[in-house]
């Protein structure tokens, strides 16, 4: 199955035990494979983001969940990762194939001007988002239908998906998954907000 619902680590937010509790949760809310977790740790040195990802490659495969590493290939391939997620001004993506044929690439984009043979592109921010400050102004959930011709791979609506709402939205508008931070480590019950979720995108799928 491919992911539905990407959550994205803020280790600020919630990192250690309460992060692979919090995973345990909304995978357990969710059809085994519909949940990829992208860990995000900008902040974290080499030997430190590998033990946070041994870590979570741990618990996101006892859960029936994906695994993506931002950024680090490395990182990915030495944890057995699903993926490596390239930001825009990241490793080229030629690059990546080139030393990992194997591995799964996404790629994060701000434009809906997008030719890539990625297997996933996040695009936005599609709405306002703290974490997506600085970037100007939102694309707007048109530009999923823009860039739904021009994307082979899935594409993943990011930035200000945080309700119902916006997933629908988002889906709505060509989206095949939704990528979201604080839904995720800021809620209450985040297995309930998967679920919910998930309610929208398998409907739109079926």
């Amino acid at each position: 199955m491919r992911p539905g619902l990407v959550a994205i680590t803020d280790l600020t937010l919630c990192a250690g035990p309460t992060l692979h509790a919090r995973v345990a949760a909304i995978a357990a809310a969710l059809p085994a494979g519909a949940l990829a977790v992208q860990l995000r740790a900008r902040h974290l040195g080499g030997a430190a983001l590998y033990a946070t990802a041994v870590e979570l490659r741990a618990v996101t495969r006892a859960v029936g969940a994906a695994l993506w590493v931002n950024d680090r290939l490395d990182v990915a391939l030495a944890v057995e990762a699903d993926g490596v997620h390239l930001p825009e001004a990241g490793l080229p993506v030629a690059t990546a194939r080139a030393i990992a044929p194997g591995l799964a690439i996404g790629v994060s984009r701000h434009r809906a001007d997008l030719d890539e043979e990625v297997d996933l592109v996040q695009l936005g921010p599609i709405w306002s988002t703290p974490s997506k400050a600085g970037m100007g102004e939102p694309l707007g959930s048109a530009a999923l239908t823009a860039a739904r011709p021009r994307v082979a791979g899935q594409l993943v609506a990011v930035g200000g998906v945080d309700d119902p709402d916006r997933v629908a939205a988002a889906i709505a508008a060509g989206a095949d998954a939704v990528a979201a931070i604080r839904a995720w480590w800021c809620s209450d019950d985040p297995g309930a907000v998967a679920a919910a979720w998930w309610t929208i995108i398998a409907r739109a799928r079926e």
